[in-house]
Formats: C-alpha cells, structure tokens, sequence
C-alpha cells in the first residue's frame, strides 16, 4: 500500500508522548513529558499554541471542543479548544493519572491511574463519577464500548478487564500481560481499543500480537501477527471506518491491518528506530499521525488506498 510520508517533526522533549485528532480532522494535538500539550493547526505549523499542564502530560484525548489531559499532578484536566483556556479540573486521584479516552458522543471520560482506579466521569456534571476498582497495580489504558455499556481497560498486574459500567463490576478478566510494578517499567503501555461503529471486537496488544475479542462473547476470535514484528505492540488504534487497525510498537514499527483478510497492508519502520507511543486515525480515515519516545511526531497519508473503504 503506497502513503505519502511526511518527514518528522520534533515536538516534546524525551519521553512518552501521546497524540489525537480533532473531530474536524483540523488540527493534530499532541502532548509530552515536558508537560505540555501542543495544538497544531497543520504538519507545516511551526509555532504551534502550547498549553502547560503539570510536569508531565501522558495523555491527551479531545471531543466537542473539550480537551481532557492525564497529568503528573495526579488531575485529569480539562482545556476549551482550539482556545485552549483551563476549564476545570474532571477528577483527581492520589497519583499519576496514565490514560484517558472520551466514550464516542463525547458525553463521557474515562480515566485510569496509578493507584489501580479507573474513573468514568460525566462531563457535564463531574462530580457524577463511578469508579472502577480491582486491578492491583498501575493502569496502562482505558477504552469504551462504541454502545457505552462497557469499558475496557489495561494493568500492570497483567490484567485486561471489561467492566460494565453502570453497575461497576467486572463482566471478564484474561491474564494477558507481563506483570510490572510500575507504568514506566511495563514492557508495553497496552494502548487497547474498541471497534467503532459495529462495535464488535475488542483489539488488545499482546507481546508482538493483536488479540480481538468479540464484544458479549468475550471469545477469542482472532490473532494479528507479523513475522517481521519481532518488538511487542506497545498501542493500537482503529480507522473510524473499523475496516482497518494501525499497530505501533517498541522499535518503531507501524503496521496498518485489514481485520476481516487478517491482512497486513502497510508496513512503515520508524527512520531512527523510535518507540511508537501515540497513535491516532485523521477522521476521513485517509491520515495516520503518531508520536514516539522521543518526542516527536510523524504523519503518513494513504489518499488512494484508503478512501475507497469509506461510507
């Protein structure tokens, strides 16, 4: 599958970076360990606005003109946008927040932390939350169900668990991961997601695999794997479309999947060989933006390939 390459950018300093798309396909945010969060009008933006929101930011998520950040001060926060003006604290824990994600209408944030809570928060009314308790250790990532009955998330205890979220218990737990004791010290960030639109699969990286899960089931459906994939997976994202699913791993390699051929499409290897962190689909389906572990950012087009899959 041929794209078009943009050459990289350098937008943070070393660290874990994150990225993602406004709902307008307009602007590219990123954020990085330096704590800030940048908000790029285009690839060619050379003074893109910067926002400060602690001493490190490790996640950024954005719906509705609301742009919410997992900080190192322990807050989920959230920005207006594109203004970027502070609009309040979401939640706070009692240390780092590690991940966010808007459910698919933008009414609702989910969160997950280093003291082992997910949080599920209306944006709306925030004091209108329901935790999730039951993981043992730091949360790598959190993800909804496109149909907001249930909610995914990742842990350093080894566990990927779906809850269901109003009644706040845990519908199935699979022992999937290498335990760690620490986010930093996890062998991968386990960036999971949901399928959108049919919302039937739910894709977990798993060491140098992409395991799907049926949605109710909760079977084992399908196993994405790459001989040349030799790094674990460390973030996975769907295209809107959910035809196709981009992996990002330890190393530097980005594969683009069609799901139902178990075909790999694309294959792209970081040019310095950097770790992908961050991972995001423009909404046209046609653009794929991801950042790495040092800082910087890099897009890939496919205007031919893509397009036609569209509805």
């Amino acid at each position: 599958m041929p794209c078009e390459r943009k050459p990289m950018r350098y937008g943070h300093s070393e660290g874990q970076t994150d990225v993602c798309f406004d709902d307008t396909g307009n602007f590219i945010v990123t954020c990085g360990s330096d704590g800030d969060v940048r908000i790029w009008e285009s690839l060619d933006d050379d003074d893109p606005k910067s926002i400060s929101v602690g001493e490190k930011a490790y996640s950024c998520a954005l719906k509705n003109g609301k742009l919410v950040t997992a900080a190192a001060n322990n807050t989920v926060q959230m920005h207006t946008f594109p203004e970027g003006e502070p609009d309040g604290i979401l939640t706070r824990f009692t240390t780092n927040a590690t991940h966010v994600a808007y459910n698919s209408s933008g009414s609702r944030v989910a969160a997950g932390s280093s003291d082992f809570m997910v949080k599920v928060v209306e944006v709306s009314d925030s004091s209108q939350q329901k935790t999730l308790r039951g993981h043992n250790a730091p949360v790598l990532s959190v993800t909804f169900d496109p149909k907001d009955e249930f909610l995914a998330s990742a842990s350093c205890d080894g566990s990927v668990v779906v809850w269901k979220i109003e009644e706040q218990t845990q519908v199935i737990s699979w022992p999937l991961l290498q335990k760690s004791n620490d986010v930093t010290n996890s062998k991968s960030l386990c960036r999971l997601a949901w399928q959108p639109r049919v919302a039937k699969l739910l894709a977990v990286p798993v060491e140098t695999t992409v395991q799907l899960y049926q949605r109710d089931s909760w079977a084992l459906v399908s196993t994405l794997s790459d001989d040349l994939g030799t790094q674990p997976i460390n973030v996975v994202a769907w295209s809107p479309c959910g035809k196709f699913l981009a992996t990002g791993s330890i190393g530097g390699l980005l594969t683009v999947w069609d799901v139902e051929g178990k075909l790999c499409v694309d294959r792209q290897k970081h040019e310095k060989g950097y770790t992908v962190c961050g991972l995001a689909w423009h909404p046209s389906g046609t653009q794929i933006a991801y950042t790495d572990t040092e800082g910087c950012f890099h897009s890939l087009f496919y205007p031919k390939c893509l397009r036609p899959f569209q509805h």
